[in-house]
């Protein structure tokens, strides 16, 4: 009971940061975020190095198979509360910079954002979200297993179809201050490094399986190739 009820929680907090952290960007991409009047520029780049640096670590230090193996069947759900942690941490702690925007567009760009995240979720039906945030592993106490490849849906343009929706979600925003910019750049380039990580995962996974749809599926952009 008590390993359900954790499973849960996680699942909760994984998801309040998530949350929190779509609030952060279309809110400072539309300007409805609170934005400080007074901002300094070194104190400010240190503190959001640091914050991107601690979820990057976790998020990447604790997909590691080591991990799972340690922790077992609630590896998924300390990963997801863990995530939804850190994820909660970058945005309520990520400092303003000093600067005019990069740009400013019409707020309609901010649609394509939320539709983008709409995607993401869209996404979620093409495999099994319980498994995927940890609860079916608690309520069984049985471990993550390998699920069929898929190739379905999304997965047939990309093999990353939740990564592109990410970057879209950040990117297609109608104000870019400094912050923000930081904030995307520091996630692009840790979403492209996540992919080959990934990859390696997958290959060790699926085998010649995987290295077939590799060669026939771009990463992230339909019809560009990206190993």
């Amino acid at each position: 009971m008590l390993v359900t009820l954790f499973a849960v929680f996680a699942y909760l907090v994984g998801m309040a940061g998530a949350g929190l952290f779509f609030a952060y960007v279309v809110g400072t991409g539309t300007g409805l975020w609170p934005r400080p009047s007074e901002a300094e520029t070194l104190p400010s780049i240190q503190i959001n190095c640091f914050v991107l640096a601690l979820f990057a670590f976790q998020h990447s230090g604790m997909a590691r198979e080591t991990f799972k193996q340690r922790l077992g069947y609630l590896s998924r759900s300390i990963y997801v509360a863990t995530s939804g942690i850190t994820l909660g941490i970058l945005a309520w702690f990520w400092q303003a910079i000093p600067g005019e925007p990069i740009w400013h567009g019409p707020v309609w760009v901010a649609a394509i954002s939320i539709a983008a995240a709409l995607f993401i979720g869209a996404c979620c039906g093409w495999f099994d979200h319980a498994t995927f945030m940890g609860l079916t592993q608690a309520w069984t106490g049985t471990v993550e297993v390998v699920a069929p490849l898929r190739i379905e849906g999304p997965y047939r343009y990309v093999r990353h179809p939740l990564m592109l929706g990410l970057l879209i979600v950040l990117w297609a925003q109608p104000i870019m201050p400094p912050e923000l910019l930081m904030l995307n750049i520091g996630m692009t380039v840790y979403i492209l490094f996540g992919i080959m990580m990934e990859e390696t995962d997958l290959v060790r996974a699926y085998g010649e399986e995987y290295e077939r749809y590799r060669n026939d599926v771009p990463a992230l952009i339909p019809w560009i190739a990206y190993r």
